[in-house]
């Protein structure tokens, strides 16, 4: 009897001892250098959503403080946005390198933000697409292991599957190859990081970060587009946008992005793809993709470029669509996915599916809690999260605050306190628990929080008030 072992990632530098030439190569391409620890920021002097800083000494210098850039994530071939750590835990910084403006500006989402806002936690699905093999830890919403990731950017396991047994015994144990895949399966690899949708949802009991090159990422997800299209373009739309392109109908599966891309050298071969189909091409002396397929501010990153894979007949700008329907992609369309998705959108009719949606597991849940009007059936519904999940923060300081306003201020602190050790910068947890503990307690969690947010104006005149008493 013959007995199988699981495969287990073991990192690229075990590749490049029988792959030199490919390892070497790939090493110096976009996706190789995707993420990593700072060690030189240039220093800078800029104003950004109204706000002045400056960056001296890989540290980001603003009105009221100053935050180390612990880390990169970007290629820097559109820009690169930075992340600080506190005691483990990862934040985004406020304020983004944009390569093809050649500026320093505010990070996407961060366009509009009245005061500095240094709170965004990093989760795992955003360090999944930078970097390989991320550390997340349990229980936690944005505690990583130190380092947060054992590789810098897109590895070769990313592509080709857990290399351990292939190290062993290369004739044996085949790594995979994603362009002798079947079309699903193949695309697969692409699509986990360059589809976008307008809403990714998990399967029940699946993460997309267990996806395993030469898998279904069906099987782990369901991927959503807009009914009637969208005419604009995020920053990872590229899949989407791909299939929706004349040529992509009417070539099939034999068009992939590895038609175009070829992933170990970064090489274009756009040109040689165009005019394999299209011989009688006018202006063949120029480069196709400069008209058909152009470089577009997408509507997601700030000031962030990117190709557009539509590959229009002609270039023509054309208005973002009017709110639709949405339908799946790739994946399936049930009342759960569905339901998930459009409460991911903020869309009203989130509600009717999500309460027909099986299983009613604790995400279902969670929607339907925020947006459930009757407080203690909200309550109900928090609960029944937390028994599925005790370290949904949402969940935690949503119930303790309704806890709280019956009274049972013990139980809500215990909430509010497990909330805060999934995740520092929750400063509603913190202004929440400042209420209910001793001055002293209250002073010490203020100033700790400070520590990690400290142009918070809420903790600010909080610490204040407690102070005077």
């Amino acid at each position: 009897m013959l007995l199988s072992v699981a495969a287990v990632f073991i990192g690229s530098q075990m590749c490049r001892s029988c792959h030199v030439g490919i390892y070497d190569a790939y090493a110096q391409t976009a996706m190789a250098k995707s993420s990593g620890r700072v060690e030189s920021v240039p220093p800078a002097e800029f104003n950004a959503a109204g706000h002045r800083y400056k960056i001296a000494n890989n540290r980001l210098f603003f009105d009221g403080g100053s935050a180390a850039m612990d880390y990169f994530i970007g290629s820097n071939a559109a820009g690169r946005s930075y992340v600080r750590s506190h005691e483990g835990h990862l934040f985004e910084l406020p304020v983004t390198w944009y390569e093809q403006k050649q500026k320093w500006d505010a990070s996407p989402g961060y366009e509009k933000e009245a005061t500095i806002h240094l709170t965004r936690a990093i989760e795992p699905s955003c360090l999944q697409c930078h970097s390989s093999r991320v550390r997340p830890v349990l229980g936690t919403q944005n505690r990583f292991g130190e380092p947060p990731f054992l590789e810098n950017g897109v590895s070769c396991e990313r592509c080709h599957g857990p290399g351990s047994e292939h190290v062993k015994d290369p004739a044996a144990a085949k790594m995979v190859n994603p362009a002798k895949l079947e079309p699903a399966r193949r695309d697969a690899v692409c699509s986990q990081c360059h589809l976008t949708g307008e809403a990714r949802i998990e399967k029940a009991g699946r993460k997309i970060s267990d996806y395993k090159p030469g898998e279904l990422l069906s099987d782990y997800a369901s991927y959503f587009v807009s009914a009637i299209g969208r005419r604009d373009l995020k920053v990872t739309s590229h899949v989407e946008k791909l299939a929706a392109s004349e040529c992509k109908m009417a070539s099939g599966d034999v068009l992939w992005c590895g038609t175009c891309h070829e992933p170990h050298t970064g090489a274009d071969r756009s040109q040689q793809a165009c005019l394999g189909c299209h011989e009688k091409a006018h202006n063949k002396t120029e480069r196709c993709a400069g008209c058909h397929m152009p470089r577009k501010q997408v509507v997601d990153a700030g000031h962030g470029v990117m190709t557009d894979h539509s590959i229009h007949l002609r270039r023509k700008a054309q208005a973002a669509p009017a709110q639709s329907s949405i339908t799946a992609f790739l994946g399936t369309a049930d009342d759960r996915s569905l339901g998930l998705a459009y409460a991911e959108l903020g869309d009203q009719r989130a509600r009717e599916h999500l309460l027909r949606a099986s299983p009613q597991d604790w995400q279902v849940q969670l929607r339907l809690a925020v947006l459930e009007p009757d407080a203690a059936k909200a309550a109900l519904l928090y609960e029944s999260v937390l028994k599925q999940n005790p370290y949904a923060t949402a969940a935690l300081v949503n119930l303790g605050t309704h806890l709280a306003k019956q009274g049972r201020t013990a139980e809500a602190g215990r909430l509010w306190q497990r909330a805060l050790a999934a995740n520092p910068g929750l400063e509603e947890a913190v202004l929440n628990l400042s209420l209910i503990r001793t001055a002293k307690e209250a002073q010490a969690l203020l100033r700790r929080y400070l520590e990690l947010n400290p142009v918070s104006q809420k903790a600010r005149m909080r610490l204040a008030e407690v102070s005077s008493n």
